[in-house]
């Protein structure tokens, strides 16, 4: 029996329709296994980029805060008039890098990355002898929308 079967094998020439039906599905699994990985990579590495670009708006508003409060033309109390109407429930406010000297507006100021565009504005609130200021970034991306924020508290260290 060992020997017939053996010979069988011997003769065939030629690939079965199993194993060409085995091999087709064998790379199927392969190739969406791949696509999978590659569109999980790309979604995971603009998560990222979107998560940074979006705290560094975040920082560049709250340097911008900084810079209107330590401009000669801004005593502490215009700055603490002027900032705290920036609420959430106005929308809050963002800090106009053209105008000289900066000044304070209503709403957001969008930033570019790529083609999604992240909103960023701030939020302040006097507390006894201090402005705690927090600047919020957020953005939409696959239908799910994504945020980041940045916290200080702003004091009169000038004496103004």
């Amino acid at each position: 029996m060992r020997q017939t079967l053996k010979n069988f094998l011997k003769e065939q020439k030629g690939i079965g329709l199993v194993e060409v039906i085995a091999a087709l599905g064998i790379s199927v699994v392969v190739i969406t296994s791949l696509l999978s990985l590659t569109l999980f990579s790309l979604r995971t590495s603009l998560q990222s980029t979107l998560l940074m670009e979006g705290t560094k708006a975040a920082n560049t508003q709250m340097e911008l805060v900084r810079a209107y409060r330590d401009q000669s033309a801004t005593s502490w109390a215009t700055f603490v008039s002027t900032t705290s109407g920036c609420t959430p429930a106005l929308g809050g406010c963002y800090i106009d890098i053209n105008a000289d000297p900066l000044v304070v507006k209503a709403g957001s100021v969008p930033t570019a990355a790529g083609g999604t565009p992240i909103l960023t504005r701030f939020y302040a609130a006097p507390v006894s002898t201090a402005i705690q200021v927090t600047v919020q970034s957020a953005w939409s991306v696959g239908g799910q929308n994504k945020e980041t924020f940045v916290y200080t508290d702003f004091t009169n260290w000038q004496q103004k």
